[in-house]
């Protein structure tokens, strides 16, 4: 499992070729890393381009600190899995394995259910996703929460849709990526589902 400092290495790595004029975008950065850190690695250099200097420790906020440590987890249970050399299963495999529909967990966790289908799809930042979020998919799916970090993480499945196009030749926009808040407010939720999430949304945003 790659520790505190490979991130850190990597994000000193990064700003080395800022520095030196080469403009170069985090996603492109870090497709050059292993494929099961790049995720984490993403969130870890944005954290810590806000913060400023990577040379320097800094004293970090309970949320600064609690993020931290998201990061961190997540990258302990892609490797776990990849360690045991068990098969990756992500959140629509999980969920399809309890034989549950998106419609019904969502209701069950009382989120959007555009929201959990964005998840599903991979296209929510995994390190913005609340770890109540995530103990609550655990125990609606029967399994634990290092099982759902690591589904998080995996490829999302391809939908027929995308199989379709690429056969046609026809290229759609890709769908952005974006932390949870973003996806939450995106998903219009009602107001059970808001006041259901409201904490843990104002919690992220301190």
């Amino acid at each position: 499992m790659k520790d505190r400092s490979y991130f850190i290495e990597a994000a000193l790595r990064y700003e080395e070729l800022l520095e030196s004029g080469q403009i170069i975008s985090l996603d492109a950065f870090v497709t050059q890393e292993p494929p099961e850190v790049r995720e984490e690695l993403r969130a870890f250099l944005e954290f810590n381009l806000t913060l400023g200097e990577l040379d320097e420790p800094a004293v970090l906020s309970p949320t600064e600190e609690a993020a931290a440590g998201r990061v961190m987890a997540l990258t302990r249970a892609a490797w776990e899995r990849e360690l045991l050399g068990e098969p990756a299963q992500n959140l629509t495999d999980l969920r399809k394995s309890q034989q549950i529909t998106v419609g019904r967990l969502a209701r069950q966790l009382t989120l959007p259910v555009d929201l959990l289908a964005r998840l599903e799809r991979g296209k929510v930042r995994v390190a913005t996703i609340p770890e109540r979020l995530i103990e609550r998919l655990a125990e609606a799916l029967q399994t634990t929460s290092s099982v759902i970090r690591a589904a998080l993480l995996a490829p999302p499945p391809i939908s027929a849709n995308v199989r379709l196009n690429a056969e046609d030749g026809i290229v759609e926009p890709e769908e952005m990526i974006v932390s949870f808040a973003q996806a939450f407010a995106d998903s219009a939720p009602t107001e059970e589902e808001y006041a259901a999430w409201a904490d843990t949304l104002s919690s992220a945003r301190r």
